[in-house]
């Protein structure tokens, strides 16, 4: 009975250390994996210099991965790129009709 409490404790006590070490790690895996598709899919459109920043994070409101993107020529100005169905889209800004002219790197292809 002491032999089997034991191996009950310890492997309960393992699961306890390796849960957030396997949680950590599917979410540096996801980050890193949709930044460098996001990376890819902006390198057919437009040139390495002209990308200032890339950050990925996952967001809290919708538990979902998304990449915010700064142009060079915009660095006032973040663009959102999700993961859909496999491809990557842009998310945000959504403006209007009126407010297209303000952004230089909308992608129509949403």
């Amino acid at each position: 009975m002491k032999k089997k409490a034991l191996i009950i404790f310890t492997t309960v006590t393992w699961l306890i250390i390796l849960c957030p070490f396997a949680i950590l790690g599917y979410i540096n895996y996801q980050k890193h994996s949709l930044k460098n598709d996001v990376y890819a899919y902006l390198l057919e459109k437009y040139q390495e210099d002209d990308i200032l920043e890339i950050d990925t994070t996952l967001t809290k409101a919708s538990y979902h991965f998304t990449t915010f993107v700064t142009f060079r020529d915009e660095p006032d100005q973040k663009y959102e790129y999700i993961r859909v169905d496999k491809e990557i889209r842009q998310a945000s800004p959504n403006p209007n009709e009126e407010e297209e002219h303000l952004y230089k790197h909308l992608d129509f292809n949403r």
